[in-house]
């Protein structure tokens, strides 16, 4: 058995890292997150506006994955025996069963496919495994250096695929639901809808089990309804499009809306020096050349944007500008010019943009740094002396975990109700509690 003091210290300790760690259902403020991963290594994350308890949190997160392990054993192209993947292997020309939802997922596409004059289609799959950006393939930023020692595609390959490929080559039925093919080598691919149709769904799941305020979130795909509970809206991050790194450029509002974002900033191939997308233009079977870095697209639904963001970064700015003012859909295109830089191009249908403040004029950050640096060495050479002559332990002797604040500026320390005397003479737990302990030393004094 620990002492009282030690096992304190450790409870805290462990306490923090549950928290910090990767559960599967926390609250964090007046919100309760549930998360997890789906169609294989994909995260999602579903926040409803309310603390609920965890019995109901449990049973949010087991229905959520239960939509989503549905959405995968029927669309998925790496399980063997999924509907899409045992279409892909017939070789039959007749209707092929499938489930309605998965017809309904198909024929949207065909739809989005034709208003994009098939810059987005689903039937691209062989092209982009020829390409190596598929399963069989690479085709990421960390993959580089073996991807520029590697040849592309002849030009017979590509041209024997492309006689394959075309969504003008698959049909679609809804009752009953069936899909059918024109060519025997024609396969479908749901990736660049699977996400945004699983975000629709979960929302769908969010709201009949009470939550209609909430943020759901696959991979890159969101999604929002309602407010968060301070009052405000959702707002989701948007990403600039730099290499090897992450940058959040801007946040927008989400208002009972979903957004999906594409780019090639992170999967491309280096060939003979020279830069090849990720994003295959299914006319041509040749990587884009539209030179957009990004596409993000706000709609009503995630799986219309999804599909949009794709075909859009194969469209380029001038044509899908023009589409998406006839769609009514919000976009924001990042394109690339001669020199390597990067232009913008927002519309009106757009959420405004919520830029993060902007540095003070003539702030070098080397020199913030140092002065972060010596603020921080003078702060611990002050807690060391107190060690030492006072013999009280360093506030956080936790590893700062114990007082690490959470979403609403509260510490595990200022929740604790009981805080032990050595945590009262170093001005830990709560206020209140503190502040009694105080009253009542004065009294007895």
């Amino acid at each position: 058995m620990f002492p009282w003091s030690v096992r304190n210290r450790l409870l805290i300790m462990l306490c923090a890292l549950c928290l910090l760690g990767a559960s599967t259902c926390r609250l964090v403020g007046q919100t309760t997150i549930i998360e997890g991963t789906c169609f294989g290594p994909i995260e999602y994350k579903v926040t409803v506006a309310v603390a609920i308890d965890e019995m109901q949190a449990a049973d949010l997160k087991a229905k959520v994955q239960q939509r989503l392990d549905e959405i995968n054993a029927k669309m998925s192209t790496y399980l063997a025996d999924s509907e899409v993947s045992r279409f892909n292997a017939s070789k039959s020309l007749d209707w092929f069963d499938v489930d309605g939802e998965t017809a309904k997922v198909v024929s949207r596409s065909l739809e989005i496919s034709s208003q994009t004059s098939g810059a987005f289609d689903i039937t691209v799959g062989p092209l982009v495994q020829v390409w190596k950006f598929g399963a069989a393939g690479e085709g990421s930023v960390d993959a580089q250096a073996d991807a520029a020692q590697q040849s592309m595609p002849t030009a017979q390959q590509i041209e024997t695929i492309l006689k394959s490929v075309g969504y003008q080559k698959l049909e679609v039925r809804l009752d009953p639901p069936a899909i059918k093919k024109a060519v025997q080598d024609l396969q479908i691919d749901l990736s660049a809808v699977a996400k945004g149709y699983a975000v629709d769904q979960v929302a769908l799941v969010t709201v009949s089990q009470g939550f209609e305020n909430y943020f759901v979130q696959v991979g890159e795909e969101v999604r929002a309804a309602g407010k968060h509970p301070e009052g405000r809206d959702w707002v989701c991050g948007i990403e600039k499009p730099i290499e090897m790194i992450r940058v959040i450029e801007f946040t927008v509002p989400l208002v009972d809306q979903a957004i999906a974002t594409s780019g090639d900033y992170r999967q491309f191939r280096l060939i003979g020096g020279k830069r090849y997308s990720h994003t295959i233009d299914p006319r041509t079977g040749m990587p884009s050349t539209s030179q957009v870095a990004l596409a993000s697209i706000a709609a009503a639904d995630c799986l219309t944007a999804d599909a949009f963001a794709t075909g859009m970064m194969v469209l380029g700015a001038k044509e899908s500008l023009a589409l998406a003012q006839s769609l009514g859909l919000g976009l924001h295109l990042v394109s690339r010019d001669e020199s390597g830089g990067l232009a913008n191009v927002t519309n009106a249908a757009y959420p405004v943009a919520i830029l993060p403040p902007a540095a003070p004029a003539g702030a070098n950050w080397v020199v913030m740094l140092g002065i972060t640096a010596l603020v921080f060495g003078l702060a611990l050479a002050g807690m060391s002396v107190g060690v030492m002559f006072k013999r009280a332990p360093i506030k956080g002797s936790c590893g700062g975990l114990a007082s690490m604040p959470d979403t609403e500026g509260k510490s595990i320390c200022d929740m604790c109700s009981t805080p032990s005397k050595e945590c009262q003479e170093n001005g830990l737990g709560s206020k209140a509690v503190r502040e009694a302990a105080e009253a009542a030393a004065r009294e007895q004094s």
